[in-house]
């Protein structure tokens, strides 16, 4: 045979042995890629089963399934498609856990989208103890839910082992506070830190105070925010450096008036003139609930701009007491806008002193005078307002009749036989009759068992209006009266009774 054909033998042996050998290749890759499937099967049946682990109330078992997920690097990626309950769980038992796998997988749950993880979250952060700081801090730049759990975390850490022993309690804070302060110099995480130093004791005030003077014009204001919701007397100087040209004006002046320093009052006058600044001012004047102020609001109120004169009028409204000279006197002044200004700066306040300036304005030619005045007259057990307001429900301006309705109501049950006698003289008219029965439903339910009472005693056009008051305020104390009336009662008063009880009826949904 020739070299050429021994080639052409060789060749189809070799071909034959590896059409022999091409089935076995086949069934080892078979088997290969079968326990490949199988051990991917195992491990994903045993993580399942883990997982299901981390939702169980035996919290030995959840911190076992915990531990076992954390070391295999499955944990965080697998929680986000958890039921919330478990993801709560899961950092409960991390909590338990407590080492630095367990705080940086809490530090993933603090960013959950719902709350119970993220609670759940800085609570077992919290029981790791100060370790979690670093975690904490960097969820102060989250911003939301996250950075709300991180401040409230950084603060409960503050407060150490023992809440009750202050000198610990400053030493702890003063812990906390001292890395969280550095995070004033980064943007993203100042609006956080803030907020946290603002509750971590004299370290972190006196931070945020430093803060009052920084270049960085948002730093100033969340220094200033948050010292004023905190009433920091010791941040006053700083609110007042703020108050000149190129300071943080608004929100200095939003904090003098939450810290509630009155010796703010002179710097903040001057603001009620500022356009800018003025509703702010007006605002911050009346928390200090300073009497100077008074007069300087009072000169303001000509300007026609509906926010600033609500803001201003309130103002006037917290300041109490010590206004109403000046308001009375201002009731007086040819301005209807000071008029009415006046008038509504004095409800709410409460003085007798104030009556009979209100009684005459409820004559005043405009109506929005009348009105103001006769809710300024409603303070409870004010008898006193009762005969010009039941005149004043005789107004032309049903603002006015309102506004009297609304202002009897609020006198209360000592209002009731002043009331009933208007109804039993005769001398009232349907629609004044009509008005008395809506002042004495605006009593609510406290006015019931008198009203009740007056269903026996009164006569027939008193027990009238006095059902259909009962029926308005809807007490179902007075059904059983109500159908003794009609059953005693006939004609009309027997109607009117069937009709109460069929609106408490509707009511109670019987």
């Amino acid at each position: 045979m020739g070299v050429e054909g021994r080639g052409v033998s060789e060749t189809s042996k070799e071909h034959g042995m590896e059409e022999r050998r091409r089935p076995w290749t086949y069934i080892v890759i078979s088997v290969i890629a079968l326990a490949l499937i199988g051990w991917l099967i195992a491990r994903s049946v045993a993580k399942q089963r883990l997982l299901r682990a981390l939702g169980t109330n035996d919290m030995k078992v959840r911190v076992e399934a915990a531990r076992a997920l954390l070391e295999s690097g499955k944990l965080v990626d697998s929680l986000p498609a958890q039921p919330v309950i478990r993801r709560s769980k899961a950092a409960q038992a991390l909590g338990e856990i407590g080492t630095d796998k367990a705080i940086a997988a809490l530090g993933v749950i603090l960013q959950d989208q719902e709350e119970a993880p993220r609670r759940w979250a800085r609570q077992a952060l919290v029981k790791i103890g100060k370790r979690s700081i670093p975690t904490l801090m960097r969820a102060l730049a989250a911003g939301g839910g996250t950075k709300d759990e991180a401040v409230k975390g950084l603060v409960q850490l503050g407060l150490g082992s023992d809440p009750k022993d202050k000198a610990k309690v400053a030493e702890s804070q003063a812990e906390v506070a001292a890395p969280v302060r550095f995070l004033l110099t980064e943007r993203s995480g100042y609006g956080g830190a803030a907020q946290a130093l603002s509750q971590l004791g004299d370290v972190g005030i006196a931070a945020l105070i430093d803060g009052c003077y920084a270049v960085d014009a948002n730093l100033r204001r969340q220094c200033l925010d948050n010292l004023g919701k905190q009433k920091v007397r010791a941040a006053v100087p700083a609110a007042l450096y703020n108050l000149q040209e190129g300071g943080q004006i608004g929100n200095a002046i939003a904090a003098l008036g939450l810290i509630g320093d009155r010796s703010a009052t002179p710097a903040l006058i001057p603001f009620l003139t500022d356009k800018d600044h003025r509703l702010a001012a007006a605002t911050a004047l009346g928390l200090l609930r300073d009497p100077r102020a008074v007069e300087p609001i009072l000169a303001t109120l000509t300007d026609t701009e509906k926010a600033y004169r609500d803001g201003a009028i309130l103002a006037l409204r917290r300041i109490g007491t010590p206004a109403i000279p000046p308001l009375i006197r201002t009731l007086k002044s040819p301005n209807v806008l000071l008029r009415r200004a006046a008038a509504s700066g004095m409800i709410g306040i409460g003085s007798p002193a104030a009556n009979a300036a209100l009684a005459e304005a409820l004559r005043d030619e405009d109506s929005e005078v009348r009105a103001e005045a006769a809710l300024a007259l409603g303070w409870k057990g004010n008898v006193a307002a009762v005969p010009p307001l039941v005149k004043a429900l005789s107004d032309p301006d049903w603002r006015v009749v309102d506004a009297a309705v609304s202002a009897l109501g609020d006198i209360g049950t000592k209002a009731i036989n002043p009331l009933l006698s208007v109804l039993a003289s005769g001398e009232a008219g349907v629609e004044l009759q009509y008005q008395v029965s809506r002042a004495l439903a605006a009593m609510g339910r406290e006015a019931v068992p008198d009203l009740i009472a007056a269903l026996d005693t009164g006569p027939e056009v008193v027990q009238r209006w006095v059902a259909v008051a009962l029926g308005e305020i809807g007490d179902p104390r007075a059904v059983e009266p109500l159908r003794k009336l009609e059953a005693r009662a006939e004609g009309n008063l027997k109607w009117v009774a069937q009709e109460q009880l069929r609106v408490l009826s509707g009511m109670s949904g019987s």
